[in-house]
């Protein structure tokens, strides 16, 4: 089956699973991951987020923090098994797939050759910042693989503008911030400006060749009816997310429960008395020395550490909902009375990746080598939940071939940091509006990792290190292009 591009050419959807190049990369893909994941059997937690998602799915408990779905597919795989090696099985199955897809998207959006896009197919499923996290009990790669499955849909809208495809997106962009919320911001833009994408070349051919009225009106009806639908989607699936979600923790409805106390700590050292929303919660802020609330470094703590901002803000106000509500409030003011302040945040963070030193042990805390890094046995009982005992005294100096390839890439994360601006020279270089959705995600990604971080971590880098492979490929796409001279047409 044959589907007209954006270019005038056509692609061949269908033929490029009949070669036997294809199933021999598919299985490429997948001994490859399982047979890392035969020399490295065990789960690998990370405290507090693995304990919270353990936690949801030994009790249906929801965190007020996270989403909440993660912890519900470990009770639906692990709990009755009572092994968590289901649940690594299905991840590393879904990495990859996150590989093939990355190879479909290549070839299917980008035109690539087959072996190029098995190639960069390949390169995805051997990225240190994606395949370590398979083997731990964290939303990273089930989140992946429903992030590049939306990105395939969204790029597929934007070749052929089909109501159903836009209907697929929302419904994955949902599932998406089920499991992971940090990617809420992508997918609210992406609701306004996808179909604004897909009709911008129109619109401007339009203006350019001076189109009668009635055919401007068709456009503007058919762009108002997608960006129409495209909205209203998001508002229906993210309201009935919400109402979900309160219903399950027994609170009001929210994204997250905890959201405006988390950007409350965000943005704490922007904070001043006269944001706040409650006279009680500027005295607070006016006390701010006490707890070192003008430390940029120290925002985690105000929001986790007891005796910080949110500890004492909580004994101040005790209805959570309310307490929850001032200070999103707060933080809001903050951020329209001096953005200015917020971004100079955002570029501390950026400027705190560049020392070499705290990433690299940043990347050992992001593996749960520090600290305490296993949860109570007697609490939590993992030992007959699971089949889960604690690791020796002497495992924090020991590590496996997957972490210790994730530890020696250090180079490659400054590669995905800076691939935001690798993506602006394809702007001027590639009309195509896959490359404009390319720019968009890459730089409301960075504003994930700098402005709406409270400290640095390479763990974040992980969706970006994704879209930097295939900003990779575009530019492939877009050199071949440029040096591939034009071929006439016969009269």
């Amino acid at each position: 089956m044959f589907k007209a591009t954006a270019t005038g050419k056509s692609i061949d959807y269908t033929g490029f699973f009949a070669g036997a190049h294809w199933w021999f990369f598919c299985f490429l893909i997948l001994a490859g991951n399982f047979l890392l994941l035969a020399f490295d059997p065990l789960p690998k937690l990370f405290m507090g987020d693995s304990g919270s998602y353990l936690w949801t799915a030994l009790t249906g408990w929801v965190p007020p923090d996270r989403s909440f779905l993660y912890g519900y597919v470990i009770r639906w795989s692990s709990l009755w098994t009572k092994s968590l090696t289901p649940l690594l099985i299905l991840q590393v199955f879904l990495g990859a797939a996150t590989s093939i897809l990355v190879a479909l998207i290549c070839h299917w959006i980008f035109e690539l050759t087959p072996r190029m896009s098995y190639l960069f197919g390949l390169l995805c499923s051997l990225d240190p910042l994606q395949a370590v996290w398979q083997h731990y009990v964290m939303t990273e790669t089930i989140s992946l693989f429903l992030y590049v499955l939306m990105l395939l849909f969204s790029f597929l809208y934007l070749k052929e503008r089909r109501l159903c495809q836009l209907a697929i997106v929302q419904t994955l962009s949902l599932l998406l911030i089920s499991f992971r919320m940090s990617y809420l911001l992508v997918v609210q833009v992406s609701a306004l400006f996808l179909p604004l994408i897909a009709f911008f070349p129109d619109i401007r051919a339009m203006f350019r060749e001076r189109c009668s009225t009635w055919s401007k009106m068709l456009l503007a009806k058919s762009a108002g009816l997608h960006l129409a639908v495209s909205i209203l989607l998001t508002l229906v699936l993210h309201q009935g997310y919400r109402q979900v979600n309160g219903r399950l923790a027994r609170r009001e409805p929210a994204y997250l429960h905890a959201d405006g106390h988390i950007l409350l700590t965000t943005l704490a050292p922007a904070l001043k008395p006269t944001d706040a929303s409650d006279p009680r919660l500027a005295k607070l802020i006016s006390e701010g020395d006490q707890f070192q609330l003008n430390d940029i470094w120290s925002r985690d703590g105000q929001l986790y550490w007891p005796d910080h901002l949110v500890a004492r803000w909580k004994k101040i106000e005790r209805q959570a909902a309310i307490s929850n509500r001032v200070a999103k409030q707060t933080a809001l003011h903050a951020l329209f009375r001096d953005p200015m302040s917020v971004m100079t945040l955002g570029t501390r963070t950026f400027l705190r990746y560049w020392d070499f030193n705290r990433i690299d042990r940043n990347a050992k805390t992001d593996l749960g080598k520090a600290g305490n890094n296993w949860p109570n046995m007697e609490t939590w009982d993992l030992a007959s939940h699971f089949n889960l005992s604690p690791p020796p005294p002497g495992d924090a100096e020991a590590y496996t071939l997957l972490q210790r390839y994730f530890l020696n890439s250090q180079p490659y994360y400054y590669v995905v940091l800076l691939s935001p601006l690798l993506c602006c020279g394809l702007i001027f270089l590639v009309s195509n509006g896959y490359v404009s959705l390319l720019f968009l995600h890459s730089w409301i990604l960075f504003g994930n990792v700098t402005i709406l971080s409270k400290d640095v971590s390479v763990r974040y880098l992980q969706p970006m290190s994704l879209l930097t492979i295939l900003i990779f490929a575009a530019w492939v796409k877009a050199l071949t292009d440029r040096r591939t001279p034009p071929t006439s047409s016969k009269a």
